[in-house]
């Protein structure tokens, strides 16, 4: 086995899994990948397999299972596109396409299913996923979203908790992620992306205006609190891995400083410095007037130690608070614990 590719297996593998890779293929992949070049190509071939899978359960009739085939075979695509810097632009962009239409195939065989939706925002359109949970309507809904990597297609997981309790989910790409990375980079105020879906969610019949929470997960936790403080129509928050801060952005590893610097289309480190020392709750975290839950690991490499003392100090009701002092960004390797426990608390404070 390649050393390269055992590294990059492991160090990603919690998050795979709890996306909804099986643990199956992190073993097959680093056996069959023979080289750190080979990456994305070798997670698009996995792919494939998938979808072939998803054609002979539709032709015998099994429509869900075709779905879910077709919902791992998108995410195969996202982990061979998104997570690692050695990946071209060109096969970048291929894989991440070919993501795309997968899910977007799998999006009307699930259940509940997906409706593809577009999110006018400053004269383009944010794509999403609008998932109505089974019940009575109008109900609440959730806006979930990602960071640096993540996007609307390997979302479904997570929002299987929300549906199963009532809580309808709205996930989409914004500045700088998905679809949107071509067209719209990075951006400090994020919050005013996720304010235009809250716009829209308040728009459709089948959602109550006055029960929408939004969650965010890594970069997504700190731009959750921040809609959370600038948009009263937030009931309900959560930050998945909360970055309260970015001030210490030179501490960073060399793979982080690449990944925030591609996201941001920021070429140089004198640039990324003065860019990111805006990426500051100071002054935010005051505001917040909705409950807030935070999904923490004690070993956090982006996050400063700090970050949930600041936040703590500086928010007029406290906030709920699971951290995992084992655990790296985002506890991925606990969230069969935490995730139905952010569900039951976005459902909770979303109740008529």
């Amino acid at each position: 086995m390649n050393a390269d590719v055992v590294s990059a297996v492991d160090a990603n593998a919690m998050r795979m899994v709890s996306d909804g890779i099986p643990y199956r293929d992190l073993d097959f992949l680093k056996r069959d990948i023979a080289d750190i070049d080979q990456w994305c190509a070798r997670w698009v071939a996995l792919s494939q397999v998938y979808e072939a899978e998803a054609g002979r359960a539709e032709a015998n009739g099994g429509t869900l299972t075709a779905g879910e085939q077709l919902w791992r075979a998108a995410l195969c695509c996202h982990f061979g596109q998104g997570i690692l810097m050695n990946v071209t632009p060109a096969e970048k962009a291929a894989a991440d396409v070919r993501k795309q239409q997968l899910f977007r195939r799998a999006a009307t065989l699930l259940q509940p299913a997906l409706e593809r939706i577009t999110i006018p925002f400053e004269g383009k359109s944010l794509p999403g996923y609008l998932r109505l949970a089974p019940g009575s309507k109008p109900g609440p809904c959730v806006v979930v979203f990602g960071g640096l990597d993540t996007t609307k297609e390997d979302a479904l997981e997570l929002t299987n908790y929300f549906v199963a309790r009532g809580v309808s989910t709205l996930t989409f790409d914004g500045p700088g992620q998905g679809e949107m990375f071509a067209t719209q980079k990075m951006r400090l105020d994020y919050e005013a992306a996720v304010s235009a879906v809250i716009d829209y969610a308040c728009m459709r019949p089948e959602i109550d205006h006055n029960r929408i929470g939004v969650i965010g997960r890594s970069t997504g936790g700190h731009w959750s609190v921040k809609t959370a403080a600038t948009d009263p129509r937030v009931k309900v928050a959560i930050a998945w891995g909360l970055i309260f801060h970015l001030r210490d952005f030179d501490n960073l590893s060399p793979s982080l400083h690449k990944r925030f610097m591609r996201a941001a289309s920021i070429d140089t480190m004198d640039e990324a410095r003065t860019f990111f020392h805006g990426y500051d709750l100071t002054g935010y975290a005051e505001k917040i007037r909705c409950p807030l839950m935070v999904v923490q690991g004690g070993r956090d490499p982006i996050a400063p130690p700090e970050s949930l003392a600041l936040l703590q100090r500086a928010m007029p009701q406290a906030p709920e608070i699971i951290c995992y002092e084992q655990s790296g960004h985002c506890a991925h390797d606990l969230a069969h614990l935490f995730k139905p426990v952010m569900a039951d608390f976005a459902a909770r404070h979303l109740r008529a």
